[in-house]
């Protein structure tokens, strides 16, 4: 089975304890299994702000806008951040912040 597939079959448990001042997400897509890291940091007014680095944010397909996302994210409503994130073609495989 892909690894997208097993993701797909048992999503992992994502938790978030305080305010991380920067989160990286590791994801995994339908296509091929392509691995991609995003990176979400709080700017200096304390916004949230989304990077994608090399890849168009287009590519990932989803549902929401970029800004949406950063905006429930600057709420610090991770659990629906990541839902949002994972309507896409790509799927989180796991998180790590500070």
């Amino acid at each position: 089975m892909s690894k997208y597939g097993e993701l797909l079959k048992n999503p992992p448990v994502l938790e978030v304890k305080g305010k991380p001042r920067e989160m990286k997400i590791d994801l995994v897509s339908a296509m091929c299994d392509n691995k991609y890291r995003w990176t979400i940091k709080e700017d200096k007014d304390g916004y949230y702000k989304i990077n994608t680095h090399s890849w168009a944010y287009s590519n990932f397909q989803i549902e929401y806008g970029k800004d949406d996302i950063e905006w429930i994210a600057d709420e610090e409503m991770w659990d629906e951040v990541f839902e949002m994130i994972n309507s896409g073609t790509s799927l989180i495989e796991k998180i790590k912040y500070r």
